[in-house]
């Protein structure tokens, strides 16, 4: 059976295509309109490219689930701000359309995580900003489904308050959400600022003299309210003072604090509810990787599961899950979808798309095989050069996995000024680390060897002053494992940047540039290559260089 799922109406639309349990292709819309998340975009163009890279034709399709119920919003939407799903396909979808199921959103959420665990059950803990009635859900999921056991208001949405954190430190700007940023400026601190968040054991909630109405719009209440109580209570005393950002270095790292404490009481407690010795976590809030460290860290559960795609984009695949997991308890088939070690589940690009994409552009262009293109790669690495790599299918979810990536030498800590600055971000702002898998442990300290680069590790203080790019002002890292099995051709660079350097890892961010969604295309890489001033393009086999002034 192969199912449509689809999330659409507020941000990161997208569309996923699952076979009989099994996805297919993931494609955000962001990366083919270019807006970043894509803001209340119809998931047109994500549908169509998923069914490219599936190779299927709507006829295909036997059913469509939609990641939100919006029947159950309370109070409810405007009726403009959800669409039908027939205005979110492509015309060349027939009329009528297959079954189309409304799936609630934390449901979906929870879905996407534990059908991707490969767990046998496991409690969830879903945190975001908000699905239609609940901002953070908790509950088990086992072979009879997913079933939510306690939740919490969306007037005290974990998502909502550390954006409204973010806002009030000035870090959400230029149409850039400041989240990751606040995540980041937090190591520079240290906790004791006043935060009105109540954390204690099962309960969630703001403080009561923070007053927040329950709206359609409670994001915004719940911002200006806490922008007032911060105002009075939490060092500087001022909102937004973008000239004196360090100023807010300590409310970051207490807000951080509060953040980690509040998810870690939730774990705790969907334990309590449950009983289950795994956790998995989804949500937009699962993509802050020093919480998702501080829950691991704290050891209530024996395994945990963090997917590459916890925020709203992975709804599509949640949904799409829900609906094949119903299918299968209906004709008793059976239903264990293998767990997700990757994250290549995008668009490839074809030898095409990548010669119209350099042709005419005066780019100096060398077709290698595999092993030579390894070798240079790693010297221009070494060489400290700035290198963006665009091989295979796309990675799905907010991080650069080796698939699109810009990628630099670690062992240099110059390099994450000038790597921040082709990047546009600012200079405290760390960047990540790609480790093979199986020298993890000789880098980090014990944690979550995860494959997505959502969970924070230690560096070791040992090798600290081996990789100064890759460790941040407090000693941690974003670090990604990779495996040969699954990303070979990423391995084998990192393997030839090892056997050049002795260092078995590279820095690794997002191919991109200030305020645009990671690259999707050929043309996309060239032109970010082009206006960005780095050094060499790697698409797929082709080693792009810019020509000799000299020649």
């Amino acid at each position: 059976m192969l199912i449509l799922g689809l999330n659409f109406g507020f941000h990161d639309p997208s569309a996923a295509l699952v076979s009989d349990g099994s996805l297919l292709a993931l494609v955000e819309q962001e990366r083919l309109s270019r807006r970043k998340r894509a803001p209340h975009e119809l998931p047109l163009d994500a549908v169509t490219a998923c069914l490219d890279a599936a190779g299927v034709r709507p006829a295909d399709v036997d059913a469509i689930a939609w990641g939100w119920d919006v029947e159950r919003f309370d109070p409810p939407l405007p009726p403009e701000s959800f669409r039908d799903v027939r205005n979110a396909l492509p015309p060349q979808f027939a009329r009528p359309l297959p079954p189309v199921t409304r799936v609630a959103h934390h449901v979906s959420h929870a879905a996407s995580a534990f059908w991707s665990s490969g767990f046998e059950s496991a409690a969830f803990l879903i945190a975001d900003g908000q699905g239609e009635r609940e901002a953070t859900s908790l509950g088990l999921a086992d072979e009879s489904g997913v079933k939510i056991l306690a939740s919490y208001p969306v007037n005290a949405s974990l998502g909502h308050f550390y954006r409204a954190a973010a806002q009030f430190a000035g870090l959400e700007r230029d149409g850039s959400r400041g989240e990751g940023k606040l995540m980041g400026l937090a190591a520079y601190g240290r906790p004791g600022e006043p935060m009105p968040l109540v954390t204690a054991e099962g309960e969630l909630a703001l403080a009561s003299d923070v007053r927040v109405r329950h709206t359609a719009d409670t994001r915004t209440e719940m911002r200006d309210a806490l922008r007032r109580w911060w105002t009075g209570h939490a060092f500087p005393f001022v909102a937004g003072n973008t000239d004196e950002q360090m100023s807010y270095v300590h409310f970051a790292a207490s807000a951080q604090a509060v953040l980690e404490d509040a998810l870690i009481n939730l774990a705790r407690q969907a334990q309590r509810l449950t009983g289950a010795s795994r956790l998995v976590v989804a949500g937009g809030v699962a993509q802050n990787c020093s919480a998702n460290a501080a829950i691991v860290a704290a050891g209530d559960f024996d395994e945990y599961y963090f997917l590459p795609v916890p925020h709203d984009a992975g709804v599509s695949l949640g949904a799409a899950l829900h609906v094949a997991h119903a299918e299968s308890l209906r004709d008793r088939s059976g239903f264990r979808p293998a767990r997700m070690e990757h994250a290549y589940w995008g668009p490839a690009a074809g030898t095409t798309q990548i010669d119209d994409a350099l042709s005419g552009t005066g780019l100096r262009v060398e077709p290698l095989p595999d092993e030579e293109l390894s070798a240079r790669t790693a010297r221009a690495i070494a060489d400290g050069l700035a290198v963006c790599w665009f091989t295979g299918r796309a990675e799905i979810g907010a991080r650069a996995l080796g698939a699109r990536s810009m990628l630099a030498d670690p062992r240099k800590r110059e390099t994450v000024l000038r790597i921040n600055r082709l990047k546009g971000r600012e200079v405290w702002r760390p960047l990540a680390p790609s480790v093979l898998a199986e020298r993890f442990d000789e880098f980090f300290e014990a944690g979550l060897a995860s494959p997505f680069m959502n969970v924070r590790a230690m560096v070791r203080s040992e090798v600290r002053h081996r990789i100064p790019a890759v460790v941040h002002i407090d000693g941690s890292a974003r670090p990604q494992a990779v495996s040969a099995e699954h990303s070979p051709r990423y391995w084998a660079l990192i393997k030839a940047f090892e056997d050049l350097t002795g260092v078995p890892l590279v820095l690794n961010t997002s191919f991109n540039l200030a305020g645009e969604p990671i690259v999707n295309s050929p043309a996309d890489a060239v032109r970010t290559f082009v206006n960005g001033g780095l050094d060499v393009l790697v698409l797929e086999n082709r080693f792009v260089t810019r020509p000799d002034p000299k020649a």
